[in-house]
């Protein structure tokens, strides 16, 4: 997108426009009389929705705020999230994590092909005591990735191969 901050015109912009091709589907399958396709459809965007609202939970609204836009932020990456969070007080500063982030994945595309899909899957996981972020991208990196160093209230895993890249932010 070129820049890591999106305003709520852009992202009330982005939401509609991704839920009229979801109901465009749903429509599609509907007149085409497949039924089970056009519920299969529903469900998973209820599914989807329902991840999202899990985020609210994890008590850190910037890092909310930027896992639900990533995938409109970030368009060489397609985004599915699976959320297991457990309410709790955090210590992280979150607008630190999410400047970690963006630094991140601003480097980040700036190696990708750009002609390639690079699947994401993101699982955020909570207790009441600890988080932790799990990102992993599927598609052709190499090892030209850059190198995530943790410079806050957080700390950073990373494993990469040639066509994965997974690296795990968590704190307290």
């Amino acid at each position: 997108m070129g820049n890591n901050k999106l305003t709520t015109a852009e992202a009330l912009k982005f939401a509609r426009h991704d839920f009229l091709n979801e109901l465009q589907l749903v429509l599609l399958y509907i007149d085409l009389d497949k039924l089970p396709e056009a519920k299969q459809k529903i469900l998973e965007a209820t599914d989807r929705m329902r991840e999202v609202a899990l985020l609210e939970r994890l008590g850190l609204p910037a890092v909310e705020t930027w896992l639900t836009t990533f995938d409109w932020l970030y368009g060489a990456f397609t985004k599915t999230m699976t959320c297991t969070i457990a309410s709790g007080i955090r210590k992280s500063d979150d607008t630190e994590v999410v400047t970690y982030l963006e630094r991140l994945f601003s480097e980040a595309e700036k190696t990708l092909d750009p002609t390639s899909e690079y699947e994401t899957q993101i699982d955020v996981q909570a207790s009441a005591e600890s988080w932790s972020i799990t990102i992993t991208v599927h598609g052709q990196m190499g090892n030209r990735l850059p190198a995530p160093i943790a410079d806050g209230n957080f700390t950073i895993e990373e494993i990469i191969s040639q066509n994965q890249w997974t690296f795990t932010i968590s704190g307290q």
